[in-house]
């Protein structure tokens, strides 16, 4: 019997080409489903909290027929699930071995104070706030220097994060029963070598164990925020010209997360000080596909499909 793999969305209008006003990612995800059929699987598209039931049933999906999707009407039971959902209300932690990813490193990459606890050694130097007190205590640790970062623990895309100096940041009003970060600034102003020469954030994408994608993001003129979400522009990296330094330092993160967390699909966020010493900014468990004109696309669906292939042999 073929397995049944669903990718799974909260929020996606479902028809017959649920992925038609995504531009130039579409044929990436056709690509997806495309070649997840060609390996032997039926390949779905589930959308809703209203149509899932743990564990892995979900009702009314969309299959995926060589060239468009065609509703199925009644329950499935998938073998296999491609988690697009965002937030952390899903996966259940007990169906964990079946997803992509797993709901506790979900929980990981939504919270900076916990990334801070598993990598702190290779992020700049942060301390934790959750109050105005707390705040203008650790501000104390970094005067003298030129600037800092203050963002929410759980914040996404950027938002609410706040760049200026020490003093400058004392006089932020918290909001009350959140937590914050305050971070020492990285000056990625010397850029990486042969990649670019200015202000950056260098994501560096992995799934299954394997590096599968890069790309730098650069801000736009006169910030310092380089979230594509905020005006910033993004440029692929080819796999071959990450330097090496930045390679060992994505082994070491490997080590402490891909055997702990049955090796997800995450990116790590890079900022290079004074062109050679790498910073972690942040994790993400959420990857927007890749578009067609990245030329690591289609290492991106292989590598991709041989982890939910993994996950399904289970």
């Amino acid at each position: 019997m073929r397995k049944k793999i669903v990718m799974y969305f909260h929020r996606r209008p479902l028809s017959s080409d649920p992925f038609q006003k995504l531009g130039i990612k579409r044929s990436v995800y056709h690509s997806f489903f495309k070649k997840g059929t060609g390996l032997g699987f039926d390949m779905y598209v589930a959308n809703g909290k209203e149509n899932y039931e743990p564990p892995l049933t979900f009702k009314d999906a969309y299959l995926y027929t060589g060239n468009f999707f065609e509703l199925q009407k009644g329950i499935i039971e998938a073998d296999a699930v491609f988690d697009r959902s965002g937030g952390i209300s899903f996966p259940p932690v007990e169906i964990g071995q079946k997803t992509l990813n797993s709901s506790e490193f979900k929980h990981l990459c939504h919270d900076k104070n916990l990334m801070g606890i598993r990598l702190g050694r290779f992020m700049p130097r942060s301390f934790v706030i959750k109050n105005q007190e707390e705040l203008l205590s650790q501000l104390k640790s970094l005067e003298g220097a030129p600037l800092a970062v203050l963002k929410p623990a759980k914040g996404m895309q950027g938002k609410g994060i706040l760049i200026d100096k020490p003093e400058n940041l004392a006089h932020v009003v918290l909001e009350e029963k959140s937590e914050y970060v305050l971070q020492e600034f990285v000056d990625t102003s010397q850029g990486i070598p042969g990649i670019t020469e200015g202000y950056h954030d260098l994501r560096i994408v992995v799934v299954n164990g394997k590096i599968t994608l890069a790309h730098v993001r650069t801000p736009k003129e006169g910030s310092l925020l380089a979230n594509v979400a905020l005006g910033g522009s993004i440029e692929e990296v080819p796999l071959e010209k990450i330097p090496s330094f930045i390679l060992s330092c994505v082994q070491e993160i490997q080590a402490v997360i891909d055997e702990e967390f049955d090796f997800p699909l995450y990116s790590i966020d890079f900022g290079i000080q004074a062109g050679s010493q790498p910073f972690v900014f942040e994790l993400n468990d959420q990857i927007g596909f890749p578009s067609e004109k990245m030329n690591s696309s289609e290492l991106f669906i292989e590598n991709t499909l041989e982890a939910l292939a993994k996950r399904a042999s289970r």
